[in-house]
């Protein structure tokens, strides 16, 4: 899974969402991928981290022996929020994960910061 695949994805989305910005952020920040099962429950919780991030998707390494359903939720480490996410598509340690709606302004910028390399924007 390559960053050329991340932006591919998000040009897609771009030419769907014209108006909306899917600025590419480099983060590599700790994370949790917490699946959801029977009845709502949570049993399991699978660190990762999240390399890169826009408001519609990100690009997460994890361990490729975890199995994990579909969707399931994604937490930043130092945020509270639990994220919806999607696998879009995995390959060795790397997972495409697209959000289940797009990310709030203020929230992704809480997120990032200022410690954050912005990727060249799509245009």
């Amino acid at each position: 899974m390559s960053l050329h695949h991340f932006k591919d994805f998000h040009e897609r989305l771009q030419l769907q969402n014209p108006k909306r910005s899917f600025r590419l952020h480099s983060i590599d920040r700790a994370g949790l991928v917490i699946p959801v099962g029977h009845h709502l429950t949570i049993s399991t919780q699978h660190h990762c981290v999240i390399q890169r991030i826009s408001c519609a998707a990100a690009l997460i390494n994890i361990n490729p022996r975890i199995e994990l359903p579909k969707n399931f939720f994604l937490v930043i480490l130092g945020s509270s929020e639990e994220i919806g996410a999607t696998e879009a598509s995995r390959e060795a340690d790397h997972m495409l994960v697209k959000f289940n709606m797009f990310l709030d302004v203020g929230f992704l910028q809480s997120i990032v910061g200022t410690a954050s390399l912005e990727i060249e924007p799509l245009a």
